[in-house]
Formats: C-alpha cells, sequence, structure tokens
C-alpha cells in the first residue's frame, strides 16, 4: 500500500471512530522466537474487542527505533512478499502472521496494535531472531584511517548477526597490535597515541556460534615527519673511480628528499646522478651516484627530507681511499 494511501486511510479510521465509546484491549501475544534461516514461524496475536477497530502488524528494527512499517491490517497484507500471510481466527478473535523460508533479514519486532485514534493505540510486540552468521557492516564500520603522530584514533568494525558477534582485531603478518598482544577484541580498537610502526593493514573477523564473517580490511595511515638512516655514514673511494652514497627516509606524507654539498642542492648531472626509489611502506631510498672522482669531491653530503609534518637531515663523510673500493652490489 502507498505510503500517501497509508497516512489517508489512518486519518480515515481516527475520524470514523472519534468519540465512539467502546474500546479493545490485546489479551494474549506470541513469546520470543528464535528460529533458523529458512524455518517458518507464525506471530499471533489475541484480542478483545467487537470488531469496530482494525488491528495491525508492524515490525520494527531491533534498535528499538520508533521507525516502523505496516505489514497487515486486519486480514490485509499491506507488503508484496509471497513468503507472509495473515489469518484472522474470528472464533478466538487471533491474528497469525505467519512468514515462511525466514531469511536474516526478518529478524526485528513484531508489533500488534489496535488502532482506537491517533492517541489511543494499545500494542504489544514479541521478539523475533533468526540465526545466521555474521556479516560485518560496511557502512558502519572504518575502511580508511588517518591520524598524526602522537594523536589518538578509534578504528570501529561492526557486525550484524545472531547471536551477537565477538568482534577480533588482527594486523597483517600477525604483527604486535598498538598494545602488545597479537589479539583485541570488541568493536573499538582504540589507540590513545598513534605511533609511525602502528601504520598499516589491520583486519577485524566477526563470529558467533553459527560461523564466521569474512576478514574486513582496515587502513591506518599514521603522519609522520621524515626519519632518516644512514647504511654507510663514511664511505671511501679512491680517485677517478665511481661512488654510490645512500640514504634511506621513512615519511608519511611521503617526503621531498634532495641531497646539499656545501650548502647547495645537487642535480643529476654528468657528475652526479641522483635516483630515488620508493616502497609501499612509505620507505624511500634515495642514491647519490658520483661519477669519476675529483680531488674537490671529498667531504661532506647532507641527505635531506622534508613533509608537511618536519625536516630532518643527515650527513655522510665521503674520503679518499688509496685503493679503489668496489661496489658489493
Amino acid at each position: 500500500m502507498p505510503e500517501s494511501c497509508l497516512k489517508l486511510f489512518i486519518f480515515l479510521l481516527a475520524v470514523v471512530h472519534l468519540g465512539a465509546p467502546q474500546r479493545a484491549v490485546i489479551t494474549d501475544i506470541s513469546q520470543k522466537q528464535i528460529k533458523e534461516i529458512g524455518e517458518y514461524t507464525h506471530l499471533n496475536c489475541t484480542v478483545k474487542t467487537d470488531g469496530a477497530y482494525k488491528v495491525w502488524w508492524n515490525k520494527r528494527k531491533l534498535e528499538r527505533t520508533t521507525e516502523s512499517f505496516p505489514i497487515s491490517i486486519d486480514d490485509q497484507l499491506t507488503i508484496n512478499d509471497p513468503r507472509f500471510k495473515i489469518v484472522h481466527d474470528q472464533a478466538s478473535s487471533t491474528y497469525s502472521l505467519q512468514i515462511s523460508n525466514l531469511e536474516s533479514s526478518d529478524t526485528g519486532i513484531y508489533e500488534c496494535l489496535i488502532f482506537i485514534s491517533f492517541d489511543e493505540r494499545p500494542s504489544s510486540s514479541v521478539e523475533l531472531f533468526v540465526r545466521h552468521p555474521p556479516i560485518v557492516s560496511e557502512k558502519l564500520s572504518t575502511k580508511v584511517a588517518q591520524v598524526a603522530e602522537h594523536q589518538p584514533v578509534n578504528l570501529e568494525c561492526y557486525a550484524d548477526g545472531y547471536p551477537r558477534p565477538t568482534i577480533t582485531w588482527t594486523r597483517e603478518y600477525n604483527a604486535l597490535m598498538p598494545g602488545g598482544g597479537h589479539k583485541i577484541t570488541g568493536n573499538l580498537l582504540k589507540i590513545p597515541s598513534a605511533r609511525k610502526e602502528d601504520r598499516g593493514t589491520y583486519y577485524c573477523m566477526a563470529e558467533n556460534d553459527v560461523g564466521k564473517s569474512n576478514p574486513k580490511t582496515v587502513t591506518l595511515e599514521v603522519e609522520f615527519a621524515p626519519v632518516i638512516s644512514i647504511p654507510r655514514p663514511k664511505v671511501a673511494q679512491a680517485l677517478d673511480y665511481d661512488i654510490e652514497l645512500k640514504c634511506r627516509v621513512e615519511a608519511y606524507p611521503p617526503a621531498s628528499i634532495v641531497w646539499l654539498r656545501h650548502g647547495h642542492p645537487l642535480q643529476s648531472s654528468e657528475e652526479y646522478k641522483i635516483s630515488n626509489l620508493a616502497t609501499v611502506d612509505q620507505v624511500t631510498t634515495s642514491s647519490l651516484m658520483i661519477r669519476g672522482l675529483e680531488s674537490d669531491q671529498f667531504g661532506d653530503y647532507f641527505c635531506q627530507a622534508r613533509n608537511s609534518k618536519g625536516q630532518a637531515e643527515s650527513r655522510i663523510h665521503l674520503f679518499e681511499s688509496l685503493l679503489p673500493v668496489l661496489s658489493l652490489v
């Protein structure tokens, strides 16, 4: 029944019964139902009325929100679903809502009410639970979280299922969780002060005694200032030979990297070749190749990295050796 027609129908009922002396009550309703997917159930509502008032079946979500939608009015369904059937036993004045081939979406609160007026609608309700394995909510759960280093962040994971599922968090490669250990349970994974080591891929898994959900991937990005490590702070090479200087930069967002000599940035040229190799874990290895070393090229070189969170700089000292040093790579 279209919503506009339904509202008009309610209004007409109120007008017809306005001031009517008779009242009606619900004398009995089914107890809570727990069923399996594919099973059948019937929900009974017995009323005491002279027949002047309409009896409704409505459905609400388990969260007990005020929003509901009608399923039947007296012995007529208001939904187009062949699984549903309404049977009115006039002798006992019982309205039986029958549902076959139950689905997980049938879980909810079913309310039987007698419409007397807008202000008077006696009702009673029964909960229907359909047992089913958990399904993680994409809408309510975190997909990607981004946070600055040392700031708090929460990762959220929610799942629908009956019985109520347990949520378990793990990390990629079974890495340690921010608070220690390899697993944490609960809908919220709270990180009071994010570290760069906390960044990466997390998995949330929902489980109940019916089954398990597929793991949901949650990505945590932690913004931090560049951190530079130098594999060889002191490097030796003979005159006229090539030498490669390297620095390893870890940063997010990715950092811009420059090489400095006497305070001036170097550019790729016939003398120098600068290359950067980035990896997926926010690490970039920067190389400075010096071709055919000359005597005035010995001394200090600086690797400098900068992003929106800060900057860092490290020194490499290049000195002359009598014998050439061959690269191991």
